[in-house]
């Protein structure tokens, strides 16, 4: 496995730390992609550090990268599904209820969504199987429902995805994807913080009560393998990310090798998977 960090930094600080290396973004971003064991992720690191002392900061977002070999891929038993596709919006916006009593008290993870997922069909990506919204709620398209079904994959259902028109829910060609199990339990080694950099030591994105692990994935996930059962699709029970506006925290969904050969057999798209462990 190799992994990359993609970093979007300010043009203003930029060629005081790293030269001219990287693509510049319009005026204001320059993209830099490095592997993690190149010698500048220490002068990347040390340009935040410095600059958030000052209030400021360095890189404006970073987008870890993961390269397996095709023999790592085929040796896997378990892998982490990462919905690319991300559209900007939420159900609560139009219409979907969540049963917030639900959710924990501390970190406010967990709430229950209560009624069918109802967003506007335009926004949600065309040439996407999948695709899911801020608050992360996974959309997958009828193509994606009939493999599923007919391939015998377990530990899914499909609800409807309700379009607005005049006003009034509708029904639309897509569907939500839920996950019937949620305890598949990420254990040790597995890293999360704030960024590749920041792994919160204060503990600002961690629940005492241990239902959210961190905001972001620092590395590859590790799964008690006691935990996982004989489903093809199961969901973590911790939660990562922070419940801000229409964010909400969100489970990490694994699915089995026969998942992952159908959807790259029937080139499904919208989505990407990473080797998780089990421990």
């Amino acid at each position: 496995m190799r992994e990359f960090v993609e970093f979007r930094i300010l043009e203003e600080f930029a060629s005081s730390w790293i030269g001219q290396d990287g693509v510049r973004k319009g005026e204001l971003i320059r993209k830099l992609e490095l592997e993690t064991t190149d010698p500048r992720m220490a002068i990347v690191a040390k340009a935040q550090r410095t600059l958030k002392a000052d209030g400021k900061i360095f890189f404006t977002s970073w987008n870890p990268r993961r390269i397996y070999t095709s023999s790592e891929m085929d040796a896997a038993r378990l892998l982490k599904l990462k919905v690319k596709a991300v559209f900007n919006t939420a159900g609560e916006l139009y219409g979907t209820t969540y049963d917030e009593a639900a959710a924990c008290p501390k970190c406010k993870a967990g709430a229950k969504q209560n009624s069918f997922l109802q967003l506007p069909i335009n926004r949600i990506p065309r040439d996407k199987d999948f695709a899911k919204t801020l608050a992360g709620e996974v959309v997958v398209s009828e193509r994606v429902v009939q493999l599923f079904q007919a391939h015998g994959i377990t530990g899914v259902v499909f609800q409807p995805v309700l379009g607005k028109r005049r006003k009034c829910p509708s029904p639309s060609p897509w569907s939500q994807l839920i996950v019937q199990s949620t305890e598949a339990e990420i254990v040790a080694p597995t890293r999360t913080g704030i960024d590749v950099f920041d792994e919160d030591e204060q503990n600002e994105y961690r629940c005492p009560k241990g239902d959210l692990i961190g905001l972001n994935l620092l590395s590859e996930v590790s799964v008690n393998a006691q935990s996982l059962g004989s489903l093809d699709v199961v969901a973590s029970r911790q939660f990562l990310g922070v419940r801000d506006g229409v964010f909400r925290p969100e489970r990490v969904v694994f699915v089995s090798p026969k998942v992952w050969r159908l959807i790259k057999a029937e080139k499904l798209k919208g989505c990407d998977a990473e080797i998780a462990h089990e421990v």
